[in-house]
Parts: structure tokens; C-alpha cells; sequence
């Protein structure tokens, strides 16, 4: 009996715990969705609504340095790696406004942007900050004819130049189809010529993977190509200036010109100039010529061109040089010549 007495003290204890035990109710945290970064970020990358995504945290472990509207971080630069996934810290990134310093590899260099126009211009956007590029310049003649630079001209200026930064971004991101700055380390030689070429024409940028360059300027024959190049074709010769006349009459003094056929082509002082005769012309060496012809070889000259003498009744004038204008006498020319 005494066995049995105990078991039952054992089962009548037992059910009284149950019986007066309470249920203890589990304490689930109070959570808040925060901006965070979907991917780890390096820094000098401008932030956009791209780089963003929601992420939960406990309101408990919320911190005064913890960001919590994508308002204060779209537009602001990563100052220091962020980890995906992870609450954005103020002291992780830039002020608003504010763009981290160049990093300029050497003494004397310098920092200049320029505009490229499209995206073939730039290798269809995939060079990205910290590549060195070959830098390209097109001119396509001014107002008075495309022929002013043979239809053309493209020149490489410099080779293997550094990209710091492409639109304000240190790191690679997108590109717009329209416009974008680069941003390119040059030397102060380098900074001067892309300066004045930068508004005279159109400036290309092409990947160069031997990386960076001597830091010179590659103005030379042998970096120009022109339009009439690739097309094969010759340069016109150059147009034969007019004869000259002069009719003296007491001290009044007239001019008149003349073409090689003898028409009156119109009075002027000082010689007269056509469209196609330049200030300034290309070097007579060009890059490649079509044939068996090498850079070094220069197209043989044209020939002098002819004059035909001015219409006239008396012997020519005979002349020294056949630069000078010619001078005829007042009474061997036509009394209707305009004055």
C-alpha cells in the first residue's frame, strides 16, 4: 500500500503544476523597412532609386547614423564600400552636393572634361573611370565648303589617356544615348590643344589596352586621314588667279580683271580670291596615298599653270616676274572699262 500511495502523490503533484502553470506568450520585435543597398557598391558611385531596395531592421537597433528615406541618399556619392543588404550610415556617404577629390597620378597633370556626342563616339558606353582611351578630333571644314579640309579630317591628338570620372560618377554606370562628359587626366601640353579642339569640332574616344600613353601630343602626318583619302581622290588644282590690268588717267589709278580667256571678270584692289583658295592648307603629306606610294612620299607637284595674256592691241609687257601683275598701257585697252 505504501508503493501505491506514493504514485499517487507523484500524478495528484503533477496535474496541480499543469493546472496552475501559465502560458508564457512569446515577445515578437517591433520592425521597420529602411532603405538598403541590393548590391555591394564601391566607392565614388553616384546613388540612384536603382541602387535602393527596402530592408526590414527591429525599431530597437535603429541608430541615429542610420539613413531612412531614399530622399537623403538618391543623388549623394559613396564615400566608403556598402555591403548589400545593410543599413546606410550618414558617414558612409558624401554630403549632398559634395564629389570626392581627384586622384591625379603625378605632378603637373590635370583634369579636363569634355563632351562626347554619342555612343559610338565612346565605344557604346562600356569604357568605364580608371581605362586609358585614345582621344580622336574631326573637323569637317567651315561655312565656306567641306572641301576647306579635303572633305574632312580626323586626327588622333593623344593616346593612352586616363578616364577619371564619367558624368560626375568614379565608377562605371550607365550612359544617356545624347551627351556625356568625360572627364580625362592630361598633361598641361595635353590641356591646351583639347581646349581649342573641343569647340572646333568633334572630339571620339576609342579603348586602348596597352594603357597609358608617353603623355604627348601626336600631331603628326602619319595620325591624319581626310575624307578624299578613303575616297581616293586627288586634290584639284589650284585655281589660276586673274590678269591684272591698270588704267591711268591723270591721278586717278583703276584696276580690271581678267580670266584666263580674256572676259572681264571685275575690278578690284589686291588680288582677287576665289572660294577654294585657303589662308591655310593641309600638310601636302597626309597619311597613306592610294597605290604604292608610302607616308613618306609626297605627291609630285602640279604643274605652273599657263597665263593667257590680257586682251590687248599692243605688244605684251614684258615681265620680270611672273608673280607681278601685269600693267598694260592706258591707251592699248577699251575707253568703256568701268572706273
Amino acid at each position: 500500500m505504501g508503493m501505491f500511495g506514493i504514485l499517487g502523490l507523484l500524478v495528484v503533484g503533477y496535474v496541480a503544476k499543469n493546472l496552475l502553470a501559465t502560458t508564457e506568450k512569446k515577445v515578437v520585435p517591433a520592425m521597420r523597412d529602411i532603405p538598403m543597398v541590393i548590391t555591394d557598391i564601391s566607392p565614388g558611385t553616384i546613388l540612384t532609386d536603382k541602387h535602393l531596395g527596402l530592408g526590414k531592421i527591429q525599431v530597437d537597433k535603429l541608430s541615429r547614423e542610420m539613413l531612412l528615406t531614399n530622399r537623403v541618399i538618391v543623388g549623394r556619392v559613396a564615400k566608403t564600400p556598402l555591403k548589400a543588404a545593410e543599413p546606410i550610415k550618414a558617414n558612409q556617404l558624401y554630403q549632398p552636393g559634395e564629389l570626392p577629390p581627384f586622384e591625379l597620378s603625378g605632378k603637373g597633370m590635370r583634369a579636363v572634361t569634355v563632351q562626347v556626342t554619342d555612343q559610338a563616339s565612346m565605344v557604346d558606353g562600356m569604357m568605364k573611370p580608371g581605362d586609358h582611351a585614345d582621344v580622336l578630333f574631326t573637323a569637317m571644314g567651315g561655312a565656306g565648303g567641306a572641301d576647306t579640309f579635303q572633305g574632312g579630317v580626323t586626327m588622333r591628338l593623344f593616346e593612352g589617356v586616363r578616364i577619371l570620372a564619367i558624368n560626375r560618377s568614379f565608377t562605371q554606370g550607365s550612359t544617356d544615348r545624347g551627351n556625356n562628359n568625360f572627364t580625362l587626366e592630361l598633361t598641361e601640353g595635353q590641356a591646351n590643344v583639347i581646349t581649342l579642339a573641343r569647340d572646333k569640332g568633334k572630339i571620339s574616344l576609342i579603348y586602348n589596352p596597352n594603357g597609358k600613353g608617353n603623355g604627348g601630343v601626336a600631331l603628326n602626318n602619319a595620325e591624319r586621314v581626310t575624307f578624299y583619302e578613303i575616297l581616293g581622290l586627288t586634290r584639284p588644282n589650284k585655281p589660276k588667279e586673274p590678269i591684272l590690268t591698270e588704267i591711268y588717267r591723270g591721278a586717278g589709278r583703276s584696276t580690271a580683271y581678267w580670266d584666263d580667256r580674256g572676259r572681264f571678270v571685275g575690278t578690284r584692289v589686291g588680288p582677287m580670291q576665289t572660294s577654294n583658295d585657303r589662308d591655310y592648307a593641309l600638310p601636302p603629306t597626309l597619311g597613306p596615298y592610294p597605290g604604292n606610294r608610302t607616308n613618306d612620299q609626297a605627291p609630285a607637284p602640279a604643274p605652273a599653270p599657263t597665263t593667257t595674256p590680257a586682251p590687248t592691241t599692243s605688244a605684251p609687257v614684258p615681265q620680270d616676274n611672273p608673280d607681278q601683275p601685269r600693267s598694260v598701257p592706258t591707251a592699248s585697252l577699251p575707253q568703256e572699262l568701268p572706273n
